[in-house]
């Protein structure tokens, strides 16, 4: 009690001046505290931003349009020769990348030689029923593939 009374009486303040500070200390702590909130709403409004511009990266990229590949020439029965089909790739949504092809006698196979879009793709010489399989993908990878109708070489080796 004598601690308390010793504070009350050694303290030079006015009434109105520890009303003054202690209002002052209060809308401090309130400004600080309108300032905290301020910066935790705008990194929240940031993070949503960014979450948004993924989300629609995300939604771009299941929706990509892949490189459409066509062909100068129909399946049809050839002689042996200097016979050739162009292929030409029109990029989809993205530059293109890597153009690659292969003659095969079934449908289906793997292309390994690569072109340029545009240039001439030779027949095979050899007497058969031959499939172009040609496959083109962007530079992210986007592939597509297309296998041209049956090509019938005739004439000798």
């Amino acid at each position: 009690m004598n601690l308390m009374r010793f504070y009350i009486k050694g303290d030079n303040m006015k009434n109105n001046e520890k009303g003054f500070v202690a209002i002052s200390v209060i809308y401090s702590v309130f400004i600080l505290f309108i300032i905290i909130m301020l910066l935790i709403m705008y990194s929240y409004i940031s993070d949503r931003k960014n979450t948004n511009e993924i989300k629609k990266d995300m939604r771009d990229n299941f929706n990509v349009q892949t490189p459409h590949i066509s062909f100068s020439r129909v399946g049809q029965e050839y002689e042996t020769g200097n016979n050739s089909v162009y292929v030409v790739v029109s990029k989809g949504k993205y530059n293109l990348g890597t153009l690659k092809y292969v003659w095969s006698s079934r449908q289906y196979a793997i292309p390994e030689t690569t072109f340029n879009n545009g240039d001439a793709i030779l027949l095979p010489t050899t007497r058969g029923s031959w499939y172009l399989v040609v496959q083109a993908c962007d530079i992210y990878n986007n592939c597509s593939v297309a296998i041209s109708k049956r090509f019938v070489v005739t004439g000798n080796n």
